[in-house]
């Protein structure tokens, strides 16, 4: 760690300001040149902090930046992860405020509801689907707090808890071993116009990989995926940016579909 605790906590509160006024801020790396994983960890630990304060209650986890195309857009070349919320969960065809995001865009992805603790060592895509209690279709909103006019280090979207805003939930949980995820198909519509269409394997080969790769990260730091929460994998595609007046769509086949609108 290189930065004081006081540093840490002055930019935990930046960014949950951000969250909050809706106002983007500076990435902490211009700020902080030599800062590291520890320094990115503890300010969105920071943030979480501040959430559950407020009364918010965390839901799960997600991982990010797992495909290369989410990679190549945000200009980083490693997956991060962050905490996700209860209170910021909605359902499929919801109608969310776009005012109430700083950038939002929104990525398509599984989400996994855990049945049992991912808690040994070197987990692997076959542990997580035993785990595994049902998998459903969602959409993530990426909300980016930080300017987008300078570059961004793995870090930053880090300390932004992975700039993680809200997610909406499918209708069609399925059982893990009732479909193929590396072969699950993603049509992703943006205003009723195919934008782009992906796989599963589009997700660090397969979207359980990515959940091994979370749970192998939570496992190291002493706080593992456990029975219960809910983990999204990570976008199979690139995300689009939202507006007011938006609808995001995407079609997965035997999982069903999800979609939201922005107002």
């Amino acid at each position: 760690m290189t930065m004081k605790e006081e540093q840490i906590l002055e930019q935990g509160r930046i960014h949950y300001q951000s969250i909050k006024k809706c106002v983007p801020v500076t990435p902490p790396s211009h700020i902080y040149p030599d800062m590291d994983y520890e320094d990115a960890y503890a300010i969105a630990g920071e943030i979480v902090r501040q959430y559950l304060e407020d009364g918010y209650t965390a839901a799960g986890k997600k991982v990010g930046l797992t495909s290369n195309a989410m990679r190549k857009l945000g200009g980083i070349y490693e997956p991060d992860y962050g905490i996700i919320f209860n209170e910021t969960c909605y359902a499929n065809e919801s109608s969310v405020k776009a005012a109430d995001f700083v950038q939002p865009g929104v990525e398509a992805e599984v989400g996994f509801r855990l049945k049992a603790d991912l808690i040994g060592e070197n987990i692997t895509a076959e542990d997580v689907l035993r785990a595994t209690e049902y998998v459903v279709p969602c959409l993530e909103i990426v909300d980016v707090r930080q300017r987008m006019d300078v570059p961004r280090k793995v870090f930053d979207s880090i300390a932004d808890n992975a700039s993680y805003g809200a997610y909406i939930i499918g209708d069609t949980p399925i059982r893990p071993y009732e479909i193929d995820l590396g072969l699950i198909g993603y049509v992703y519509e943006h205003n009723n116009r195919q934008a782009e269409v992906s796989c599963g394997a589009a997700v660090l080969d397969h979207p359980a990989q990515a959940i091994a790769w979370l749970a192998n990260r939570f496992r190291a730091v002493g706080n593992p995926l456990r029975a219960g929460e809910f983990v999204l994998s990570g976008s199979a595609i690139t995300m689009q940016m939202a507006k007011a007046g938006d609808n995001f769509r995407c079609r997965y086949g035997k999982l069903g579909e999800v979609s939201v609108n922005f107002v």
